[in-house]
C-alpha cells in the first residue's frame, strides 16, 4: 500500500517528539536508579508490578507495550468511539442542536438551538399580532358595516335597476330586520340569529339577479352568512358592499328620486369609484395587513419544519464523516524497559491504520 507524503511526514515528527520525551524520561531514570514513579507504575499490569526491575527482560517488556490491548504510561491514540448518525439525526430531527451536541459540536449545537428559538419567536409573535389584528377589523365591521343598511340599499338598487335600467328582478324587496343590535352578535339568540339568517338568504336572491348598470355585468358576489370568514373579507374587497359602510352617502334625493351614489360601482376620472369612501378602504387594508401576517406565520411555520430535517441532515452528515475520519488512524503507545545493566530505555510503538 502507497503511503502519501504528508502521512509519512506525520509519522516522522510523532516520533521524533516521542524519541525526545523518551530520552528525557531516561535521563531521569539513570539519575534516580528507580523504577518508573507511581503514577507509571499503575498503568503497569499488575503481573510486571510483581517483578524486581532487574527480573524484566527487555524483550519481554518491549513485546508487553507493543501489545495493542497494552495501554501504559505515555501512550496516545486519535481512535475514539464511533458516533451514531441514526441517533445524530433523530436528536436534531427532534430539536436542532441536540445532534450536535452529541457530536461534540457545541458552538454549532447552540447555534441550531438560537435559531430554532428565533423561528418560534418569530412565528408566535407573527401570529398573535395576526390574530390581534384579525379581532380588530373583526370588531371594526361590526361597529361599522350594518348588514340592515346594505340590505335597504339593495331594495332601492333593485327599484332603480327596474325603474331606470328595464331589469328583470323576481326576487323580493328584502324584510329588513330591526331591534336586533347588529354590532353586538355576541348578545344575539337564537331567534335573532334565524331573522338575521332569513334576512341574508333574501339579500342573496336579489343578488343573483341584479347587476352593473355601467357593464351590464352581473354580481360577482352574494353575501356571505354573518360572520364567515369569506363575510369579513368580501365586505372589504368588492365595490357593491360599500353602501353597507356607515359613511356611504345618501342615493336618494329628497323627491325620492335616485342620485348617482346608488351605484357604488360608478367609475369616476382615472378609474376611480368617486362613490366609494375612505372606511371601505381603511377597513381592506387592516383585513390585509392582518391576513399578511397570519399567512406570514404559516411560512414561518413551514420554515420551523425545515429547520428540524436541515439540522437532523447536518447532524447525521457530521457524525458520518467523523466515522469515515476515524478510519485513517494513528495509535502510539510508549514506555520504558531497562536493559540488563538496569539502565531505562524508551520503547516506542506507532500503528498507522489507512483509511478504506
Amino acid at each position: 500500500m502507497r503511503v502519501s507524503n504528508w502521512r509519512l511526514l506525520a509519522v516522522w515528527v510523532v516520533l521524533a517528539v516521542w524519541s525526545i520525551s523518551g530520552l528525557t524520561a531516561g535521563a531521569q531514570g539513570i539519575a534516580e536508579r528507580s523504577l518508573p514513579a507511581e503514577s507509571d507504575r499503575a498503568a503497569i499490569p499488575t503481573g510486571v508490578l510483581a517483578m524486581e526491575a532487574s527480573d524484566i527482560s527487555s524483550g519481554a517488556l518491549r513485546a508487553l507495550i507493543l501489545d495493542p490491548s497494552f495501554d501504559g504510561p505515555g501512550s496516545r491514540s486519535e481512535a475514539a468511539d464511533e458516533r451514531n448518525v441514526a441517533l445524530a439525526f433523530g436528536a436534531s430531527a427532534l430539536l436542532p442542536g441536540a445532534g450536535q451536541w452529541l457530536n461534540g459540536q457545541r458552538i454549532k449545537a447552540l447555534v441550531a438551538v438560537g435559531l430554532e428559538a428565533a423561528i418560534i419567536t418569530s412565528y408566535v409573535v407573527i401570529r398573535q399580532n395576526g390574530l390581534d389584528g384579525e379581532d380588530a377589523f373583526r370588531a371594526f365591521a361590526h361597529a361599522q358595516w350594518d348588514p340592515a343598511k346594505y340590505a335597504s340599499w339593495l331594495n332601492d338598487y333593485r327599484e332603480y335597476l327596474i325603474d331606470e335600467q328595464a331589469g328583470t328582478i323576481t326576487a323580493p324587496p328584502v324584510n329588513v330586520v330591526s331591534g336586533i343590535d347588529l354590532t353586538r352578535p355576541s348578545d344575539w339568540s337564537a331567534a335573532d340569529r334565524d331573522r338575521i339568517q332569513e334576512m341574508f338568504n333574501q339579500i342573496t336572491a336579489i343578488e343573483r339577479q341584479a347587476f352593473h348598470p355601467e357593464t351590464g355585468a352581473a354580481f360577482s358576489h352574494q353575501l356571505p352568512d354573518f360572520g364567515d370568514q369569506q363575510y369579513y373579507e368580501l365586505i372589504g374587497k368588492y365595490f357593491q358592499f360599500a353602501p353597507g359602510w356607515d359613511d356611504y352617502p345618501a342615493w336618494r334625493a329628497n323627491d325620492d328620486g335616485f342620485l348617482s351614489t346608488i351605484d357604488p360601482e360608478l367609475t369616476g376620472p382615472n378609474g376611480s369609484k368617486p362613490n366609494v369612501t375612505e372606511t371601505f378602504y381603511a377597513y381592506a387594508r387592516d383585513h390585509a395587513d392582518s391576513q399578511d401576517l397570519l399567512r406570514k406565520a404559516s411560512r414561518i411555520s413551514t420554515l420551523l419544519v425545515f429547520n428540524h430535517i436541515i439540522a437532523g441532515i447536518d447532524a447525521a452528515v457530521s457524525a458520518k464523516l467523523f466515522n469515515d475520519r476515524q478510519a485513517d488512524r494513528l495509535d502510539t503507545r510508549m514506555g520504558l524497559s531497562w536493559d540488563p545493566d538496569g539502565r531505562p530505555v524508551p520503547v516506542a510503538s506507532v500503528r498507522l491504520t489507512l483509511g478504506r
